[in-house]
């Protein structure tokens, strides 16, 4: 379910509720048998070539005493706040905590919050009530009330007041008349395929630049983890920087007869710069920064970061080159990608 997550980011509410549905029947078969899994995420979720999906590595699972538990299991941006804070918990009450996480992801493309603690920015935003900040920060203002309603309810800091699967069954977002569970099923086997074959087409044009320049010095190996992140203009990739040089390069050419200078800076970046477009306005210059994804061998970070130039200028520009030119070269990251700001 990660590599699927990984490849089309947010899936939408009907994407939701394909996936949801299934989970709930997993839950309901596991926790009618008194077994609770402990570790649910989406690296825990098998999905065959129909999307049909399968609960996987119970090393964590127990069926002792599972509403009355206290040993501290779990992945951190998945765990329910309980676990967290050393506190005895219903282990019902936590999977079901850990499937709104998982829900929310397969909507949105993004966890809902690093982790689930009081002092955490995202997640204190849902304690206090601050949701419409909250789904500001998140991309979420566009999602519908109903979905809302029932994610914030999963999140609950007090494990009782949850809803059941029986309520989240009954809940309204899941009720939707105009879900098409065939319909949504095909959309997501089309777009996946889709997105699989861009992913070949540019493995074939990694391979065909190969023996040119491959700009690797450009790569910084430090984490870029803790480094600010802008869903506007930073992105994943899986080309070397060469590509990524070769693609401004005819970007340039193809829509601004080449006035934009663009350089390679050894060791460092690529700088893009042009001149301000009216009398009084900054001259634009961007910074093209390369960053190895941690565990991820061949996988990169870029950013692309506006040293000067008006801003509205630039995302025009830097919209049209994503669509024109760097559209089958990005990927979805799927990093707790959250900036308070």
């Amino acid at each position: 379910m990660f590599d699927v997550c990984q490849t089309l980011g947010g899936m939408g509410e009907n994407g939701g509720r394909f996936f949801m549905h299934q989970m709930l029947d997993v839950l309901d078969y596991m926790h009618g048998k008194g077994v609770v899994h402990r570790d649910l995420k989406l690296e825990n979720i098998l999905v065959d070539d129909n999307l049909n999906l399968k609960v996987a590595d119970f090393g964590f699972a127990t069926f002792k005493k599972i509403h009355s538990l206290h040993s501290y299991r779990g992945t951190m941006t998945y765990m329910a706040p309980e676990i967290k804070e050393g506190k005895k918990y219903d282990g019902v009450q936590i999977d079901l905590f850990s499937t709104a996480v998982i829900l929310f992801i397969i909507v949105q493309g993004i966890f809902p919050f690093k982790e689930a603690r009081k002092d955490e920015y995202f997640y204190k935003l849902i304690l206090e009530n601050q949701l419409d900040t909250y789904w500001t920060k998140t991309g979420g203002q566009g999602l519908s009330s109903e979905f809302k309603d029932l994610i914030i309810k999963m999140f609950s800091y007090d494990g009782s007041k949850r809803p059941t699967i029986a309520e989240i069954r009954n809940h309204p977002w899941m009720q939707a008349s105009s879900f098409d569970i065939k319909q949504v099923r095909s959309d997501i086997l089309g777009e996946l395929a889709d997105k699989r074959s861009q992913m070949t087409d540019v493995s074939s044009r990694q391979d065909a630049v190969s023996r040119g320049d491959k700009r690797l010095d450009l790569v910084r190996q430090s984490s870029f983890i803790d480094t600010r992140f802008n869903d506007m203009t930073d992105f994943d990739v899986t080309v070397d920087p060469g590509v990524i040089w070769d693609d401004l390069n005819a970007f340039n050419e193809d829509n601004f007869d080449g006035k934009m200078t663009i350089s390679h800076v050894e060791n460092k970046h690529i700088l893009i710069e042009m001149k301000a477009e009216e009398q009084g306005q900054t001259d634009l210059k961007v910074k093209v920064k390369f960053f190895q994804v941690p565990s991820e061998e061949g996988r990169y970070r870029v950013k692309f970061v506006r040293k000067s130039g008006e801003i509205d200028r630039w995302y025009s520009i830097f919209n049209d080159m994503k669509e024109n030119q760097l559209s089958d070269v990005q990927s979805r990251t799927l990093a707790p990608e959250l900036v308070a700001q």
